[in-house]
């Protein structure tokens, strides 16, 4: 399980997300990926966690963890814009 969790719902989304952003979601340098990235951070109960405690937390992670990182932030990404019950049909 990772160190730093993420939640990521479609109103915190597209509340820290411009539009320019959302369209170009895959083309975010790894700098802007995390810059947004610690905005979604909470802690062991579920509770947001403000971007200072964010950094404080990542910065105990090994470089190396980075990607594993990125790739839960995609994936809670995609589970918040798609319905459990319909695929997002």
């Amino acid at each position: 399980m990772p160190a730093v969790k993420i939640k990521v719902t479609q109103e915190k989304f597209d509340e820290h997300f411009s539009i320019d952003d959302w369209f170009n979601f895959g083309q975010i340098s790894n700098t802007e990926m995390y810059a947004k990235m610690i905005l979604f951070v909470v802690d062991d109960e579920g509770n947001e966690v403000s971007p200072e405690q964010a950094r404080k937390m990542f910065k105990a992670i090994p470089k190396k963890e980075w990607p594993e990182y990125v790739a839960q932030f995609m994936t809670a990404v995609r589970d918040a814009f798609v319905s459990p019950t319909n695929g997002g049909s």
